[in-house]
């Protein structure tokens, strides 16, 4: 009875998506219009080729998938030579005055990722050694983060990365987290800066630098770490390196292995516990002492690094501490329990801890509450308003919206719907091979519904995907490990499943490549509006700008009305230096500060403004509006790259006035 329920449910499995995606689009059409119908059309993408790969690939049977002891392909090597190349040649481009290190990381990705992966899915076809697997995999991941870092002088990502330099170089300097700002809940929290602050005295590096690196390392470690769980979990050689190659084609792991800021730190560091927890569990009489005192050093990194880690952490360790027990209770045996004491440790310790330092507790109501308040949806890039000074306001285009299913997001989007829908449809038709990773899988399951991406954006749902992502890995390494061992003898069977897992593994990276403007200049899956890229980094030029521009207003006691970007550039060197946005009315600026803080590259992307904490306003300036406004009002400082202007009599451009 329960075989013939899965048969028909496999028979009418990709129909009945399929009708689902169309229904969606229907909807979306009706509710959000014709733009937002249509840019939804990659969940009907999506299911269309997964079904495509399913019934036009061979998949193997699990049981006819040999041990991975065989000898390593000579033409492995290949994989390293594209990694090692690629770093390189970014390397002297960022070296050399004459060449584009941002263009030659462009070809990394879209090139040299492509050919690396469908390198590395031949040989698992050929049972190539997992741990010679595993190398290549970690070394593709690593192209992406160590190019970023070396292609851009400055990455700040969404804004956190100056500040915690900056705290960091106070820790450096005065020898003591206690100096970090009380203001902030990083004087609470300061095992990141600590850290980093280590590294930097250790090796010499500088704060930033220091970061940077151990966030990659931190995140080639993660990938190890999902291996090992997998190969605690299972009895096969192929998922465990499935899940290591899942983890490394998820968008958010790329992000956060160079946007290193405390909770990503804080995820690597949960992981490593709950590795733990499940090897304790399988090794019994090892006993909860050495278990605890293992995972005792890490705990108490925890209770001082991150808060919020905690909170998104929580329901996540329910469901695998419960789902073992439901499992039994229902008569399915096999799945496999973790040891709780640490992971009870660090969660009890935590809420001891803001209990008693009176920290954190009343922030996190504060920020529930204003979540509840507003329906938990944030503005985002897809529904933040647009105002223009002397540029023209690009309009919503029909032509746009079918083009925007041709960009890296909805590329992105269409195969992680595409492996979705694989991955469930496998777990159904044979759950008993995944019967020990039950737990996970459900973690994964739930997961994948903050993991794609949607025209509504709620509150703070970037930083639950990073808590989710190695679960979700195990779901994704559930298809890849049918599709993987190819049988080259037709391209037209294989062809659509090595596709699949090039396309996903390279548009991940290329996802999170947010530094690289010309690749995400649109039209974008959930842009209304075609606009340029906001920044991500900033050049040496502006960063010594901000520098000398904070000690002029520290100097002079001056309140400067600026960008979002530019205050987060200041906060690298002043933390506490008083800004705020600034208004644009009547075609001109307005603002309650005394000077307006002004950067040349305004004119080459998106202005961000942030009158609230959680919505923002796009702003577009041209290059003559931004022209006139600098030589016709007061410049009050420049350094070439960055200046300080007030208003003039006539007020044209700017009004430093209190707005009414």
């Amino acid at each position: 009875m329960v075989v013939e329920a899965r048969r028909l449910a496999s028979h009418y499995y990709f129909p009945t998506l399929l009708v689902v995606a169309i229904i969606a689009m229907v909807t979306a059409l009706e509710v959000l219009g014709p733009i937002a119908s249509i840019k939804s059309g990659y969940l009907f993408l999506g299911v269309l080729f997964a079904s495509v790969v399913y019934y036009g690939h061979e998949v193997t049977p699990p049981e006819q998938v040999r041990s991975g002891r065989g000898v390593a392909p000579y033409y492995g090597q290949v994989v390293l030579g594209v990694v090692a190349l690629a770093i390189a040649a970014v390397a002297a481009a960022a070296m050399l005055p004459f060449a584009d290190a941002t263009t030659v990381r462009t070809g990394a990705i879209v090139v040299g990722l492509p050919v690396g992966y469908t390198v590395l899915v031949l040989q698992v076809g050929e049972q190539a050694p997992s741990d010679w697997l595993l190398t290549q995999i970690l070394a593709l991941f690593a192209l992406d983060p160590i190019t970023k870092v070396l292609s851009t002088d400055f990455y700040f990502g969404r804004g956190d990365i100056p500040k915690h330099v900056r705290f960091t170089e106070l820790v450096t300097t005065t020898g003591t987290w206690r100096i970090i700002p009380e203001a902030t809940s990083y004087h609470s929290f300061p095992g990141l800066q600590t850290l980093v602050g280590s590294v930097s005295l250790l090796s010499g590096l500088s704060e930033y630098d220091s970061l940077v690196t151990v966030g990659i390392i931190t995140y080639l470690i993660v990938v190890v770490i999902a291996y090992l769980l997998a190969d605690l979990l299972f009895d096969d050689w192929l998922l465990p390196v499935c899940v290591a190659l899942g983890v490394t084609v998820l968008s958010p792991i790329h992000r956060y292995s160079v946007y290193f800021f405390p909770q990503s730190l804080s995820v690597g560091l949960v992981l490593v516990v709950i590795l733990a927890a499940y090897r304790f569990d399988a090794v019994p009489e090892a006993g909860d002492g050495n278990n605890l005192l293992v995972a005792f050093p890490i705990v108490v990194a925890l209770w001082f690094t991150h808060h919020l880690t905690t909170v998104l952490f929580a329901p996540v360790v329910l469901c695998l501490v419960a789902v073992p027990v439901i499992a039994d209770r229902c008569g399915f045996e096999g799945v496999r329990r973790l040891k709780i004491l640490s992971l009870g440790a660090w969660i009890g310790g935590s809420v001891a801890y803001w209990i008693l330092g009176g920290v954190f507790i009343q922030s996190l109501i504060s920020a529930v509450g204003m979540v509840l308040s507003q329906g938990g949806v944030s503005d985002t890039d897809a529904g933040a308003p647009v105002v223009s000074l002397g540029a023209a306001v690009p309009e919503p285009l029909i032509d746009e919206a079918v083009l925007s299913l041709l960009s890296v997001g909805a590329v992105y989007n269409v195969t992680l719907v595409c492996v979705f829908s694989l991955s469930a449809l496998l777990l159904l038709r044979d759950p008993n091979r995944y019967r020990s990773s039950a737990a996970i899988l459900t973690v994964g399951l739930l997961g994948t519904g903050v993991m794609i991406r949607t025209p509504i954006d709620v509150h703070g749902l970037a930083r639950t995907q990073l808590v989710v992502s190695v679960f979700v890995a195990f779901l994704v390494a559930v298809t890849f490990s049918r599709l993987l061992p190819l049988s080259l003898g037709s391209i037209k069977t294989t062809g659509p499943a090595l596709l699949l897992v090039v396309l996903v593994a390279t548009s991940g990276s290329a996802y999170a490549a947010d530094d690289l403007y010309g690749l995400h200049s649109g039209p974008d899956l959930w842009e209304t509006r075609t606009t340029p890229e906001t920044q991500k980094e900033f050049s040496s030029a502006e960063m010594g700008g901000f520098q000398l521009a904070a000690s002029f207003a520290d100097r002079n006691d001056l309140r400067l009305g600026t960008d979002w970007n530019s205050e987060i550039g200041l906060s690298r060197y002043r933390y506490d230096l008083p800004t705020g946005s600034f208004a644009v009315e009547e075609g001109r600026i307005r603002t309650d500060r005394d000077v307006i803080m002004y950067r040349q590259r305004w004119v080459d992307h998106s202005v961000r403004l942030v009158p609230e904490r959680r919505s923002f306003i796009t702003l577009l300036i041209s290059n003559e509006w931004f022209d006139r406004m600098v030589g016709a009002e007061n410049k009050v400082y420049t350094t070439g790259d960055i200046g300080m202007i007030g208003d003039n009599p006539n007020a044209t451009y700017v009004e430093t006035t209190d707005r009414p």
